[in-house]
């Protein structure tokens, strides 16, 4: 009986054994996930203002006074600074006079010349002397008015280089004024990329001082020429800043986004299965394994799109396909469970 029961006993060891041998291999699998995936052409550009200029007197004088502080926003048409018109205003009142001599010397000269009094000649002579007069009596006006100077468009001044009591020439900086609302971006693109960039295409731009933020724009301009040293193409966009976070002269990355796939496919990399220059992925279908070819777009932070070879809704081996062969089967548990 002992014998007997040691022989049944082997037995049952020997089935347990072979029931572990013959248990199915354990895998983890994942579901494709759908998210925005897009084919970017990556540069680095700088940031301009939309419009800037360096306000400059164009005549020269003593600064009498200034109507601004530095950093204001201003209108277009503000008084900005008042040069000293002392002589402006002198030259003004004599060429006020000079044209009430020359009207009047004109009107005898007809009145003359209709009496028979005068020749044609002298009422010619007359009248030139008072078109004179009125074209210096203008430019005596003009130089009045330029004592005044005024803001070219609505912008936002920078830091002045004048004080009250200044002499300045004609031409000398005073204060640079910025548009900031939009910005312009400046940047090159390579030979290779020129026919993937056209007028109206996004962008996005990121910098140091906003980690993890991007700001959107569009090409507004391509430069016709290439560089001949670098052979690259000089392109213009434009992007939003009613904030005024960015700034004039900010070195950005630069983004130009050549398409965008809203509900692109995407599987964990550790999935993707290479077998010389082809790609596979191992599912699981009704508990066994099946190869299917895949074709891969973008790789992305962990992830890698699926262009064609998966609908979405299969469950794809992420570990342990290396120890699975196709129609085996096999037992499953959720990518990163226990």
């Amino acid at each position: 009986m002992k014998v007997r029961r040691s022989v049944w006993l082997l037995f049952g060891a020997l089935a347990s054994l072979s029931a572990l041998a013959q248990e199915a291999p354990l895998v983890e699998v994942a579901e494709p996930q759908r998210a925005l995936v897009r084919d970017e052409l990556v540069t680095f550009g700088s940031l301009r203002s939309d419009e800037s200029v360096m306000i400059r007197p164009e005549v020269e004088g003593r600064v009498a006074s200034l109507h601004f502080r530095e950093g204001q926003a201003v209108k277009g048409g503000d008084l900005l600074v008042s040069l000293d018109d002392a002589i402006a205003r002198a030259e003004l009142a004599q060429a006020r006079a000079n044209l009430d001599l020359a009207e009047k010397s004109y009107q005898r000269a007809k009145m003359l010349f209709s009496r028979g009094a005068s020749n044609a000649q002298a009422q010619d002579e007359s009248m030139s002397q008072e078109q004179a007069a009125r074209a210096t009596l203008a430019l005596a006006q003009a130089r009045l008015d330029k004592t005044q100077i005024r803001a070219p468009y609505d912008g936002t001044l920078g830091l002045r280089q004048v004080s009250v009591g200044d002499y300045l020439s004609s031409g000398q900086d005073m204060v640079n004024l910025e548009v900031l609302d939009p910005l312009k971006l400046d940047f090159r693109v390579p030979q290779k990329a020129v026919s993937q960039v056209s007028i109206g295409q996004q962008v996005e731009v990121s910098l140091d001082a906003y980690p993890g933020e991007r700001f959107r724009g569009q090409i507004i301009a391509l430069n016709p020429r290439l560089d001949e040293v670098g052979r690259s193409q000089a392109i213009r966009a434009q992007i939003g800043n009613s904030d005024h976070r960015l700034k004039p002269g900010q070195f950005v990355k630069v983004s130009v986004i050549l398409a965008e796939r809203p509900q692109a496919l995407l599987i964990p990399e550790e999935a993707v299965m290479p077998v010389g220059k082809q790609l596979f992925v191992n599912l699981v279908v009704d508990g066994k394994v099946e190869r299917r070819p895949i074709r891969i777009g973008q790789r992305l932070r962990g992830k890698a799109e699926v262009r064609e070879g998966l609908e979405g809704n299969e469950q794809v081996i992420t570990a342990g396909w290396q120890k699975v062969t196709p129609g085996l089967e096999v037992r499953t548990v959720a990518r990163g469970g226990a």
